[in-house]
């Protein structure tokens, strides 16, 4: 690779990541604003209801994608008919997947005791649909590396949901908000999808062989099938044990936890990973590159959550209001284990990078069931105890992911363990204190936010500024800026 093509993708790298976290943070304040409002017009319950729906439609959408996107995203030299081919096993995947919902409607409503999930189950069905159609075209984006259009498609449907939410609500204040909510943004996002993609897909191709393709997917679609245990069990659990009631007071907080992930890191893994496969043979390179991107993880996400897990109490008020008190403990627990979850991130994105997906899948297969197991472990203690299992649960999936990824793909991890300790020591930990400081102190749940965000601002000042770590972070900071405005 050139020297001109190397500054080209670092650039694109940078810009990628400056428009994808531009975007997310749009996308954060209107889910922000989303949460707020309906958490004021609907109930704990309504919020259970859709909780086990969301379960459902995270393990249909992995049947649906089956790690193709991420599979098409990271090939250079896709041929149209190799496209194609992918475009109609999602479509295909996807429509199945409506009509098995569709019709299992009934029987989902009658495992957990709630008739109100058979009509909701089949009016949500059209989704696997509508992302089967739009998958190919939005790995196609992440392929040419155009992250500014990605950023589009990513953020302008969660605008239409909430408008098409909000006036729906002006008639009805039931949980089919939240359907209303879910269609609509899926309607939005295959539309603009297709819009910005500048591709058609063609008829199937039988001479474009998807084979190598398929065999990237199976490894990853594995992962994530068995990351989709981890990650739904708890709600199943407590869904089926506790009730709606408390499987709301349960999801809205770790809708809250998710939120940075869902909207920071795991979009940046659309910008990541196709450039880190492009310099996975240049070991300086990589190096560099996945060193900035822990930072992140890292330093951003870990002060958000040390922000998050500091401010619980007035947060939850200023969010969701007094019926909500219960979710305070349960989303300080959670924002606690938010920290680890965002420094694994970075081993994610070396196992897809490095093509070692099937070991990854290896890796989570005998990592995510103990992370169960934290969680149902502390199901007798309802919500609260779940969360303390989870907590526990990702961080020592986080040690155990950095010495599996280190042995498995011959990339360093020993500094890159080392600094993410430095992380939490340095960046997330007082983060929490000193809000946590402020809203121990202050009655007043504004003025504890804002004075625990400014303590917190004044200390990472004094950190970037007067100690050598601090300032190395900055200068590695300062050096993506740089890229991006050059």
């Amino acid at each position: 690779m050139s020297s001109v093509t190397s500054d080209n993708l670092g650039r694109k790298a940078a810009r990628g990541a400056s428009a994808t976290i531009v975007g997310q943070g749009v996308r954060i304040v209107i889910l922000l604003v989303s949460t707020i409002v309906l958490a004021r017009i609907l109930s704990p319950s309504d919020f259970g209801l859709m909780a086990i729906i969301a379960s459902v439609v995270a393990l249909g959408e992995l049947v649906r994608d089956f790690g193709l996107s991420t599979a098409a995203s990271r090939e250079a030299d896709l041929t149209k008919g190799q496209q194609s081919n992918l475009f109609w096993i999602n479509t295909i995947l996807g429509g199945v997947l409506t009509l098995g919902s569709y019709f299992l409607a009934g029987p989902l409503a009658a495992l957990f005791g709630q008739p109100a999930l058979e009509p909701i189950m089949r009016a949500v069905a059209i989704v696997f649909l509508l992302a089967g159609v739009s998958t190919q075209f939005r790995a196609e984006l992440a392929r040419r590396l155009r992250f500014g259009a990605l950023t589009v498609v990513d953020t302008a449907p969660v605008v239409v949901g909430l408008m098409a939410a909000l006036t729906y609500a002006v008639a009805d204040t039931s949980y089919w908000v939240l359907v209303v909510q879910q269609i609509a943004t899926a309607v939005a996002g295959v539309i603009s999808a297709v819009a910005m993609a500048r591709w058609r897909p063609g008829l199937p191709d039988r001479s474009a062989s998807v084979r190598s393709l398929l065999s990237f997917g199976i490894g990853l679609f594995g992962t994530q099938s068995v990351a989709y245990v981890a990650k739904n069990a708890d709600n199943v659990a407590i869904g089926m044990v506790w009730g709606p009631a408390p499987l709301g007071i349960y999801s809205r907080a770790y809708q809250l936890l998710m939120m940075p992930i869902n909207q920071i890191a795991a979009p940046l893994t659309r910008v990541a990973v196709p450039v880190l496969t492009r310099v996975a043979d240049d070991a300086a390179r990589f190096g560099r590159y996945v060193t900035s991107g822990q930072l992140l993880g890292g330093v951003v996400l870990g002060i958000v959550y040390g922000l998050c897990a500091g401010l619980a109490d007035p947060l939850v008020h200023i969010v969701f209001g007094e019926q909500w008190i219960a979710m305070i403990s349960v989303f300080q627990l959670l924002a606690i284990g938010g920290i680890f979850r965002a420094l694994t991130q970075i081993t994610f994105w070396i196992f897809l990078a490095k093509g070692a997906s099937v070991a990854q899948f290896k890796f989570y297969v005998v990592t995510q069931p103990l992370v169960v197991a934290a969680m149902l472990g502390g199901l007798p203690w309802g919500p609260t105890g779940v969360a303390l299992g989870h907590t526990v649960g990702y961080a020592a999936h986080w040690m155990a992911s950095y010495w599996w990824c280190g042995r498995v793909t011959d990339t360093p991890m020993r500094a890159l363990f080392r600094a993410g300790v430095l992380n939490i020591v340095v960046f997330a930990i007082p983060s929490m204190a000193f809000s946590g400081a402020a809203g121990y102190f202050l009655s007043n749940a504004l003025m504890a936010v804002g004075v625990g965000v400014g303590a917190v601002c004044v200390y990472l000042l004094v950190i970037l500024r007067l100690t050598g770590y601090g300032r190395g972070v900055a200068r590695i900071l300062l050096a993506s800026g740089k890229m991006v405005r050059g």
